[in-house]
């Protein structure tokens, strides 16, 4: 048979199958075929590798993360230093 076209207050109220349709859909959310992607990761991506990385991980677990990194850290800028006044 036919059926009566909704109008704009059965639309408003939700008594109209379409609005009940729509409704229905974005509670599900959109879809996506795509797996999810890993987040990104911050560091570096051959740590663990060098020649030196048995050394460090040794010496960091003794005098603990917190002291290692200050120490890493003066290293790293006495490095600079030595690299700023040599170029």
């Amino acid at each position: 048979g036919l059926r009566a076209l909704p109008t704009w207050s059965s639309s408003v109220s939700g008594d109209d199958h379409c609005s009940a349709l729509a409704m229905s859909v974005s509670a599900r959310g959109p879809r996506s075929t795509r797996p999810l992607r890993t987040p990104a990761r911050m560091g570096n991506v051959n740590e663990g590798k060098g020649i030196f990385a048995p050394l460090v991980v040794v010496v960091r677990n003794i005098v603990g993360r917190k002291r290692f990194n200050q120490l890493r850290g003066k290293a790293i800028a006495l490095h600079s230093q030595v690299q700023y006044r040599v170029l």
